[in-house]
């Protein structure tokens, strides 16, 4: 998240050179308890619905409440090292079954019938998993809960059950080194470094690309889990429909007026198209939906002076 935070910063201080963005990345709990102490200004997550505050922390942003915003997503592919293999057609259930290691061969039966003309090599699946990148951990069991069926009996966690072994090694660099293996990375580590497994979302199969997840995603419906969160859905059918949503939360209304302008403009910075921009150069992200955009820039507008 601080590279996104970077990102915007930039965005902000081109036509805003006195002003600067202090960060620390202590993850979304600490932020949005420091949020509800009065401690900063905004805060940051990547499942709000999960986070529950401590009870000294007391209510997020007084009577007037928060806004909780998705602002970024970050694409998350299902990476492989099979030389001369460029695609392969992994769906939920199969996926499931490589990480607990119930399909331990890549031209086991099941791989196949998903993979016609295909002649992939009989070689042990490798599995590098860790549980260090919490964010893409639970974005990827959320889609095994969705997908897999009975398969997948683990729900969404930031952490591996204990019948998947996890590594403590940097995954991309296993990777390399591993023919044979499969790891869940982000797509600013892919990058073009590694061939990518289509997934199937909703009984479609969809590969692995930006254009695919911003298809997803502008298909994706926008709705409203609450007064001022909103939530960016994405749509297997129309694209590849796995990736990390980066919320921002900021107060409707704080305790002075000057700094309910800074965090309206900053916010506003943040969904705007240099914000996203800067964010897809730096960190690899992509924006949310046109219309979720449009709702939170109006949202954040209309941050205001008032109790905090």
């Amino acid at each position: 998240m601080s590279g996104l935070v970077s990102a915007w910063n930039e965005a902000w201080r081109g036509p805003n050179p006195a002003v600067s963005v202090a960060f620390s990345p202590d993850g979304g709990a600490v932020g949005l308890d420091a949020l509800a102490r009065e401690q900063t200004h905004f805060a940051t997550t990547t499942m709000p619905g999960s986070v529950e505050l401590p009870a000294s922390s007391g209510q997020l942003c007084g009577q007037a409440g928060p806004l909780i915003l998705p602002a970024a997503l970050l694409p998350v592919g299902v990476a492989y090292n099979l030389p001369g293999i460029r695609s392969v057609r992994l769906n939920a259930a199969i996926l499931a079954g490589m990480f607990e290691k119930k399909i331990t061969r890549w031209n086991d039966p099941l791989i196949l019938q998903e993979n016609p003309g295909t002649t992939l090599p009989d070689l042990e699946v490798k599995p590098l998993l860790s549980d260090k990148d919490k964010d893409v951990t639970e974005a990827v069991t959320e889609y095994l809960s969705q997908e897999a069926g009975d398969e997948w009996a683990h729900g969404i966690t930031t952490e591996w059950p204990d019948t998947v072994d996890v590594q403590d090694k940097t995954k991309p660099l296993e990777l390399d080194n591993t023919v044979g293996g499969l790891a869940v990375l982000d797509r600013g580590i892919i990058g073009s470094r590694y061939s990518t497994a289509s997934l199937q979302f909703d009984g479609s199969y969809q590969s692995f690309s930006p254009d695919s997840v911003l298809a997803a995603i502008e298909a994706g419906e926008t709705t409203l889990r609450g007064p001022g969160s909103l939530e960016q859905e994405l749509d297997g059918q129309a694209g590849y429909a796995l990736a990390v949503k980066e919320y921002v939360v900021f107060c409707r209304e704080y305790s002075h007026a000057q700094t309910a302008g800074l965090v309206s403009s900053w916010g506003q910075s943040v969904f705007s198209e240099t914000g996203q921009r800067n964010a897809n150069i730096f960190a690899s992200a992509l924006p949310p939906s046109r219309k979720t955009t449009e709702q939170a820039k109006e949202l954040v507008a209309n941050i205001a002076e008032g109790t905090e």
